[in-house]
């Protein structure tokens, strides 16, 4: 192929701008890229004198004719931008009388671009009437670019259309458009497929207005775990904007929209919440799991101004609860609280001390330091670590002692340690509540099993490559991998008859429990657990425990 004179191209160029020869001077501008930089720039100078009426369609022409020029010379294409800015009416006019797809698709990405309003009526028009998938999406991409609210419904439509390419089109675009009228549209597209639904949600997240905030509260009573899972998640991602929204789900009496609440409220840490939260506990609500997700978000606040309250939890009648008020108190230990425990401890039952037990069972360190001090506290703790808590309780302690000078009583802790008994059963745990894995690891210890807790799903898929457990126990409602999910990893491994699952949840959602059965879990237990629901949980699926 013969090379082209520079010369001669500008020279050819300029004499099609003034015969006005628009044939010629495509001609020659399918050539533009084979020339020198500076020669380039004499084209486009050249170009930008010449009328509008004549530039419009020339650079249209070889932007439609060649994708890579779009990307490789971006020069024509900011060329043809200013000249639109310059006579947007020109580019409408253009876009209307233009029938060709490939350069349909060209001026409506110019449209909006520049967000040009004029063009709206035309673009609209084109979703009406065009075929092509591509000038669908440049159109759809451009009126929510442009921002006319009256593009809202016409582009809603195409949420329901039989392209994955439109549909993305259409959320991108009503998320741009950002009405009340797109939020809610894009909310009624929620539950038919999940990558589209965690796009709607970030679209929710990323506009924090209002309607958004409602949408993804509203989420939280949803059916679907991975629906209220993803919700919640991108609600602690918002933080305190999101708390005024979540506190009015307090005054409804739904225990599962209250847990759900309680823990997102717990995760932002806002210390708005403190006051809504207390009330709850107040006002005693029959839940245990209610009780037990408002200490638990409790414990990640800080509590100062009546943070004696919170002791009252040590006297539920629910082990679970009592966890999570330990781990609220230790989190908010002051003066007042170290006097009431203290009082508490001495007034508990010789017997079973459930308070103290409690205390080293959920690891509450800055109350455990200072009970330590007294003889009575001491000598039990002594011998309950030293002979019946998991190796990794005790570990714990044995180290916070000599890391603050007490290593006498570590030593007195170790000196009790007996030969380890045998572990019939190794038991797998999934929560994302780091307090209910610590009752995990106490209460299948005590039932002589070999407990492995895991907070995240999916390192619990990951071991399980290598390591075969005899049971799982998992939640139902976790981030990034809900117990659903995690039950049909496992499941691609290992059958039920070989691998027992069971899913622990505070939810009676029909539609949940029936998912958690086609997945492959054995059986479903509701929270809150204790040794003896644990026992006959583990029972009816192996062998008896001893």
């Amino acid at each position: 192929m013969a090379e082209i004179n520079p010369d001669h191209f500008i020279e050819e160029l300029r004499f099609d701008i003034k015969s006005k020869d628009l044939i010629k001077a495509r001609l020659v501008m399918a050539h533009f890229a084979e020339m020198d930089p500076q020669t380039q720039r004499t084209a486009l100078f050249e170009l930008n004198r010449a009328p509008d009426t004549f530039v419009f369609p020339l650079l249209v022409g070889l932007l439609a004719a060649d994708q890579t020029t779009r990307e490789s010379q971006p020069a024509v294409k900011e060329l043809l931008y200013s000249k639109a800015l310059d006579n947007p009416q020109g580019l409408a006019l253009l876009l209307m009388r233009e029938n060709k797809p490939a350069h349909c698709e060209v001026l409506a990405e110019i449209a909006g671009e520049i967000k040009l309003e004029a063009a709206t009526p035309v673009l609209l028009s084109i979703l009406g009437e065009a075929q092509n998938e591509k000038v669908l999406r440049s159109a759809i991409t451009a009126l929510g670019m442009i921002g006319d609210p009256a593009a809202t419904t016409p582009v809603s439509e195409f949420l329901y259309a039989g392209s994955a390419e439109l549909v993305i089109a259409a959320i991108q675009s009503l998320a741009a458009l950002g009405t009340p009228t797109a939020i809610q549209r894009l909310a009624q597209k929620l539950g038919a497929d999940p990558d589209l639904d965690y796009m709607i949600m970030d679209v929710f997240t990323g506009s924090q207005e209002p309607e958004a905030l409602e949408r993804l509260n509203a989420l939280l009573s949803a059916q679907q775990a991975r629906l209220r899972n993803a919700a919640k998640q991108r609600l602690t991602d918002i933080g305190r904007k999101a708390v005024p929204v979540l506190i009015g789900n307090l005054r409804y009496d739904d225990p599962d929209l209250l847990i759900h609440t309680l823990n997102v409220m717990g995760a932002i840490g806002d210390e708005s919440a403190i006051a809504p939260i207390r009330k709850i506990l107040h006002n005693e609500p029959r839940d245990p799991n209610v009780r037990f997700a408002a200490y638990e978000a409790l414990g990640q606040l800080p509590v100062a101004k009546g943070a004696f309250a919170l002791a009252q939890g040590l006297s539920d009648p629910v082990d679970n609860v009592r966890s999570a008020a330990a781990g609220a108190i230790n989190h908010n230990y002051n003066t007042v609280l170290a006097a009431g425990i203290k009082n508490m401890l001495r007034d508990e039952d010789p017997a079973a001390r459930p308070i103290s037990r409690t205390v080293m069972d959920t690891q509450c360190d800055a109350i455990f330091l200072d009970v330590i001090q007294d003889d009575i506290f001491r000598e039990f703790a002594v011998e309950y670590l030293g002979r019946q808590v998991h190796a990794d309780t005790r570990d714990h302690f044995v180290q916070l002692l000599a890391a603050n000078g007490m290593a006498e009583i570590a030593d007195a802790i170790q000196g009790r340690i007996s030969a380890p008994a045998t572990r019939a059963l190794k038991v797998f745990a999934v929560d994302d509540s780091r307090m209910i894995l610590n009752i995990y690891r106490s209460v299948l210890h005590n039932l002589g099993c070999e407990p492995v807790v895991f907070e995240f799903p999916a390192e619990a898929i990951r071991q399980l490559a290598t390591v075969k457990p005899d049971l799982i126990f998992t939640d139902l409602n976790m981030p990034d991998i809900s117990g659903i999910e995690l039950t049909r990893a496992v499941r691609k491994r290992y059958p039920q008859e070989t691998l027992p699952i069971i899913m622990v949840t505070t939810q009676n959602e029909c539609q949940d429990n029936e998912a958690a059965i086609q997945a492959g879990v054995n059986a479903i237990l509701n929270k809150p657990f204790n040794e003896r629901m644990l026992r006959e949980a583990m029972e009816a699926q192996l062998k008896p425990i001893n």
